[in-house]
């Protein structure tokens, strides 16, 4: 388990969150003037109440909420949590941050199952996280309002300030149902002294590539029939199919036209693919030191994207797109704030209002964010700030130092070359790894039997396809 301590001498809040996540405050952002884009005030009289459903609310969420209302003082933000975040630890000397796991599956079905039940009742929030809600199925019910339109009428939503790709791969039948306000990236970090040497097209190249190629990188130098380096590090099989499924979600599923595609030779072939890998000893069955590539795939923050390759392979760490199905070519994204409008809602303007705000200059580029920012020009302060490491200025912590496995690493201001081979990275982010949190569940419960040798891939795949099928139905 990597272990990460910061000195008392650190006040950056943005921290190795795919380590380590915990809630940090920082210089908060000046509130964006409040405007429809025909110069108007939204609510002129009275005070509306904007709901918001949310599974677990955030410091970025209640940072906006603030904000928002200061700039807006005839709309107020009520948010709906349904599940509570657990209280952030006391800051000490040698503090060790905290290290958090996935949500519980539970509290994800309460909130899926909750807000679903909600929507179909016509008493859903205005406004709703869609995180693990199935969007297209209620887009297909009409139940969330066409935000593609909103912006294409509001003048004061300039959509060349935003990276238009991310938008793209979220639309659903030419239209944006659900807009990120943040992302991650599904990103692999290699081992560049073994890489280096190696051809691969990681724009394109499949699970079947990646197997082939990382054949190559097993060694038994000391030939007592174990390898001394394996190509992946240790995953767990319903993590390492679930992350397949997610690398390429529609060539499996298609959500809106209600069709599953897993009794195919595709999917069979791939569930086979995957078995093969421990059996090839490509991934280890127990945790090892030495990998080609680490198994963490989502990079959630930039300082995630600046310093783990400093902190990995002995600094020599570079990043690699996740192998996929998909015939769509760049670096692929989740996110964990997908936000809908309710199209029943009657406070659908002071919704809108709302999202504009968190998807403002400011508030992207505040340090609360937790993600990737979707706006250029808040993606661009984010990056410079990485400019300022060590140097004490924007609140970027002079002596900033980070303690790997007993190593201590101290980082240094980013260079512009640094930032450039960022900001190439995200203006390649063009796949949207969808994720129904039900379907998730059935691959993950439906294919142990299959990896434990109890049910042959076809069998499975005949499960998984009844199960699905059903669910998309409903």
């Amino acid at each position: 388990m990597l272990n990460i301590t910061v000195k008392p001498s650190v006040t950056t809040c943005a921290l190795v969150s795919m380590l380590a996540l915990t809630a940090c405050s920082g210089n908060q952002a000046a509130p964006p003037s409040a405007n429809n884009g025909d110069g108007s005030t939204p609510s002129d009289t009275g005070t509306k109440t904007v709901t918001l459903s949310v599974m677990t609310s955030d410091r970025f969420l209640e940072l906006a909420k603030q904000q928002f209302e200061q700039a807006h003082p005839n709309i107020k933000i009520d948010i709906k949590e349904y599940v509570a975040a657990p209280p952030a630890p006391a800051a000490g000397k040698g503090q060790n941050m905290v290290i958090m796991g996935k949500p519980d599956p539970k509290n994800i079905e309460k909130f899926v199952s909750s807000v679903g039940a909600e929507l179909m009742s016509g008493k859903a929030s205005d406004l709703i996280v869609m995180s693990g809600l199935p969007y297209k199925k209620y887009a297909d019910k009409k139940l969330l309002e066409n935000i593609s339109d909103l912006m294409s009428k509001d003048a004061a939503f300039q959509k060349d300030n935003y990276y238009s790709s991310v938008f793209d791969a979220m639309k659903y039948n030419g239209a944006l149902y659900t807009v990120p306000v943040k992302v991650g990236l599904n990103m692999w970090l290699g081992n560049q002294a073994v890489l280096s040497g190696e051809k691969i097209d990681d724009n394109k190249w499949t699970w079947a590539d990646f197997k082939k190629i990382a054949g190559n990188w097993l060694t038994d130098k000391n030939n007592d029939g174990k390898p001394d380096t394996y190509p992946l590090g240790k995953i767990e099989p319903d993590q390492l199919i679930t992350t397949m499924l997610g690398s390429s979600f529609t060539k499996f599923v298609d959500t809106g036209g209600k069709k599953a595609k897993f009794d195919t030779p595709e999917f069979v072939n791939l569930l086979k693919l995957a078995k093969s890998m421990y059996d090839d000893k490509i991934i280890p069955t127990d945790n090892v030191d030495n990998v080609v590539i680490q198994p963490k795939s989502n990079i959630l923050m930039y300082m995630d994207m600046y310093s783990l390759p400093k902190m990995s392979f002995d600094g020599k760490a570079g990043y690699y797109n996740l192998p996929s199905e998909n015939e769509s070519k760049g670096t692929a994204f989740t996110t964990p704030m997908p936000i809908a409008i309710n199209s029943k809602s009657a406070n659908k303007k002071e919704a809108w209002e709302f999202i504009k705000f968190l998807l403002s200059d400011e508030i992207q580029a505040a340090k609360e964010l937790n993600g990737f920012a979707v706006n250029k020009n808040g993606a661009k302060a984010q990056l410079n700030s990485l400019k300022t490491l060590g140097t004490g200025e924007g609140g970027a912590g002079k002596g900033m130092r980070l303690n790997l496995n007993g190593k201590e690493i101290a980082l240094q201001a980013a260079t512009d070359q640094e930032i450039a081979a960022m900001e190439k990275v995200l203006n390649n982010i063009k796949v949207y790894a969808e994720n129904d949190s039900k379907i998730t569940t059935i691959v993950s419960e439906e294919t142990a039997p299959f990896f434990q040798g109890q049910k042959s891939a076809e069998e499975v795949a005949k499960v998984i396809q009844n199960k699905v099928s059903t669910y998309l139905q409903e």
